[in-house]
């Protein structure tokens, strides 16, 4: 790597932290409609930086060629920018949906749920935009691809150690629905009260008015259960 490829790659560096700074001190200064808006157009701007100090370090060549072409690349440049900001929106709102469909699965996966949607509703957008421009992505899918792999292979790891438990529980859920219903009065361990509602892999136990505890639904087979009245 020679000194001059070195210089770019810090002087990327150091933009993007300029970027990154002012974009937070503009946000402190506006109002909740404008800040919203700095909020999605930094990390853009941001991450364009980094990735264009990565391609002169990478390729200096397509490097030089992209800043030549700057001056008249204005509207691709702008295109590329809303297709970031749309796919990071439409990330948002995917991720929810997700999140919300596989909350009462489990409130841990549904978060882990909404995080890969979104994050791969986001970078095929930010590839999307990158093309616009005229920078080849060919490193950049393989780069990606890469990190894709690793990053799937952890989340099958730490989603199939951690979904053993919770199919514990949602098998338990069956056992909940044929044996207890809401309204009922129990015990279980230290939680005394009313049965509120009986999900797929927690029961919701309303212990004081205005108060409710989720108990897992393998509680109610691994403990001892006391009814106390049924409603």
């Amino acid at each position: 790597m020679t000194q001059e490829r070195i210089t770019a790659a810090a002087i990327a560096i150091g933009v993007a932290f300029l970027i990154w700074l002012i974009g937070k001190i503009i946000k402190g200064r506006v109002n909740d409609k404008w800040k919203e808006l700095v909020g999605q157009l930094m990390p853009v701007l941001v991450f364009a930086v980094l990735v264009f100090g990565a391609l002169t370090v990478i390729d200096p060549d397509q490097a030089s060629a992209l800043f030549d072409s700057l001056p008249g690349a204005v509207v691709s440049i702008t295109v590329a920018v809303f297709v970031v900001v749309i796919a990071q929106a439409l990330g948002k709102i995917a991720g929810l949906l997700v999140e919300t469909a596989m909350r009462r699965v489990s409130p841990a996966l549904a978060s882990r749920g909404r995080l890969i949607v979104s994050s791969m509703i986001l970078g095929v957008g930010v590839v999307i935009a990158l093309q616009q421009v005229g920078i080849s992505t060919d490193i950049i899918l393989i780069l990606v691809a890469s990190l894709a792999f690793g990053f799937a292979l952890t989340m099958a790891l730490s989603v199939g150690l951690g979904s053993v438990p919770i199919a514990r529980h949602v098998a338990a859920g069956r056992h909940v629905h044929n044996r207890y219903r809401p309204g009922d009065r129990i015990r279980v361990g230290d939680i005394d009260g009313t049965i509120a509602e009986i999900g797929l892999s927690t029961t919701r136990i309303e212990v004081t008015e205005g108060r409710s505890v989720d108990i897992p639904n393998g509680e109610f087979i691994a403990g001892v259960v006391d009814v106390r009245t049924a409603g």
